[in-house]
């Protein structure tokens, strides 16, 4: 009566924990990530902070305002009816002046900013997936970790219809002490195997609520297939063309090139224009202003140097990304078929352990066969499983390392 109550008690706990609870299959999992995942939103501000140097670049330079003032000392040399202050006594000189972009440095500007926002934005693209891909296997994980505590749920009943039939069979002297003891032990001990797979369960199910940004408790939809249907004879082309760091490596050498034409444009020389007003003893005099800088010595030429080298390194970048990633996927298919080819060869061998449990089970309530028997087949039964669930676990994860290797993930 008492274990009744108990699990009574369970199920409402149960029930009205999880009223209220937002359920995740596996893509709506991914879909809050892009969305909501605490890691990437503060990853977009690099975006702003990237746009925000193209309004830098895009700035033209202020003009210069220069004033001088002099002051003819000597009492003797004053003007005749002048003061120290006075006009005649005082030479004043106004200058305005303004750097002017005669070989285009502004645009450079401009256009290497920009080609560093789409570098910042592909970055972050990038990022999304390498976040998509941690996070499918923390709700693998959970899934993983949910299976295995309902397969420890599974042998306890099975352990416990046990310990009930002995304890019957023990008042009727079928079977001694010790075998109901034995049964008793292993009753126990999964029982603890329980608490520590609930608990494991739960850290997965927290860890997974912190990466979708959630602040309420989640689940995950346990019976979500999550695998779909997918054209492998298409994704070496598409993971050559969409994949998110071939696309950083894409925009990586745009930056390179623009940088390079930057510092050639940089290594022009500088000029200033600007008019003069400039009285001298009450007498007006109007000039112009006019600076060039004369490239003798510096010309830049370190940092067009260490451009061309960035532009070389951009470019056998995306040389030995393209190779990276065509074996990367190919491995990841095989790797998916082998499971798939491993998870159809199961089906068997549950049906199989199956049979024989029932068989064992039924074999020692009539009292034809031993206790060792009956443990030996539930043990074969629960490994079985558990090889299954292994297997399975491992088919998922491949079909994640798929959608990872190929880029689809960050459309899934």
């Amino acid at each position: 009566m008492m274990r009744m109550t108990l699990a009574l008690g369970l199920v409402l706990v149960t029930c009205f924990y999880g009223y209220g609870q937002q359920v995740y299959s596996f893509r709506q999992t991914l879909k809050r990530v892009r969305e909501a995942n605490p890691t990437l939103q503060l990853q977009t501000l690099d975006v702003a902070a990237s746009r925000s140097d193209e309004i830098t670049a895009g700035l033209r330079s202020n003009p210069i305002l220069n004033n001088q003032t002099l002051l003819q000392l000597s009492s003797k040399r004053l003007p005749a009816d002048a003061g120290y202050l006075s006009r005649q006594n005082r030479q004043f000189w106004l200058q305005l002046t303004k750097e002017f972009d005669l070989y285009g440095k502004r645009n450079r500007r401009v256009a290497f900013a920009q080609g560093l926002t789409q570098v910042s934005e592909a970055n972050l693209k990038e990022n999304t997936r390498q976040m998509l891909r941690d996070v499918a296997l923390s709700w693998l994980d959970a899934w993983y970790a949910s299976v295995k505590l309902d397969l420890l749920q599974q042998t306890q009943a099975n352990l416990d219809s046990l310990v009930a039939v002995n304890r019957v069979r023990l008042r009727n002297q079928v079977v001694s002490t010790s075998d109901l003891t034995r049964t008793e032990v292993f009753s126990e001990r999964n029982a603890v195997l329980i608490l520590t797979a609930r608990q494991a369960f739960a850290n997965q199910l927290m860890m997974l609520q912190v990466q979708l940004g959630q602040t309420d408790s989640v689940q995950i939809d346990l019976k979500d297939p999550v695998l779909s249907q997918v054209q492998f004879d298409s994704l070496l082309n598409y993971a050559l063309q969409q994949r998110s760091d071939v696309q950083l490596a894409r925009s990586g050498m745009v930056a390179a090139q623009r940088n390079v034409e930057l510092q050639r444009v940089l290594a022009k020389p500088g000029n200033e224009l600007g008019a003069i007003w400039n009285p001298q003893n009450a007498v007006p005099y109007l000039g112009v202003f006019l600076t060039f800088e004369l490239p003798v010595f510096s010309r830049n030429q370190g940092e067009i140097q260490k451009s061309k080298i960035l532009q070389q390194q951009a470019q056998d970048q995306r040389t030995f990304l393209e190779k990276r990633i065509s074996v990367e996927l190919q491995t990841a298919v095989n790797t998916f078929r082998n499971h798939q080819r491993s998870i159809q060869r199961f089906e068997q061998l549950l049906r199989q352990s199956d049979q024989v449990l029932n068989a064992v089970r039924y074999t020692y309530v009539k009292g034809a066969t031993t206790l060792v028997d009956y443990l030996e087949a539930q043990r074969a039964w629960y490994e079985t499983r558990q090889s299954y669930f292994d297997a399975l676990y491992d088919y998922r994860k491949s079909f994640v390392d798929v959608l990872y290797t190929s880029g689809l993930i960050s459309e899934w």
